[in-house]
């Protein structure tokens, strides 16, 4: 955010401070003011609200490319695991969930961000094999740094 506050627009924060309550502008605004005239606020503002808009959709863009990637590395892994253990995904889940339930409470939601964080298992995966709700392992996972991706993935 500290990118899209310019010299422009915090003129006219400054400005828009003074008309409203009376409050002297900071020397750096007068000094700005008088090199470059009064701000137009209503542009200012405009300008600042289309740069938030657009750093959004960018992040929104970015956060569906890493869901994206993060699906196919899952069914790349996902795959692989079927390849090399010789076992359908549905019993290679039900390892994984007789794993779970054998583990203390503490060292299942370990087990579970290692599940998300090597094997990039989904939210959707990781409710079927420990039983949870998508709430639940998202408050896991973001108490543990978040998930893969903003997806929830």
């Amino acid at each position: 955010m500290a990118n899209l506050l310019t010299s422009h627009l915090l003129a006219a924060i400054d400005w828009d401070e003074y008309q409203r309550n009376g409050h002297e502008p900071p020397p750096s605004t007068i000094d700005w003011i008088e090199q470059n005239g009064k701000p137009n606020v209503e542009f200012e503002f405009l300008v600042f609200q289309k740069a938030v808009e657009r750093s959004e959709r960018v992040r929104r863009s970015q956060a569906r490319i890493r869901a994206i990637q993060n699906r196919h590395a899952y069914e790349q892994k996902r795959n692989q695991m079927m390849k090399d253990k010789g076992m359908r995904w549905n019993e290679i889940r039900a390892e994984f969930r007789k794993k779970y339930q054998s583990l203390p409470e503490e060292r299942q939601k370990t087990f579970l961000v290692f599940l998300n964080r090597e094997y990039l298992i989904p939210t959707a995966e990781l409710e079927i094999i420990t039983g949870l709700k998508d709430y639940q392992i998202k408050y896991i996972l973001y108490k543990d740094g978040g998930p893969i991706d903003e997806e929830g993935n």
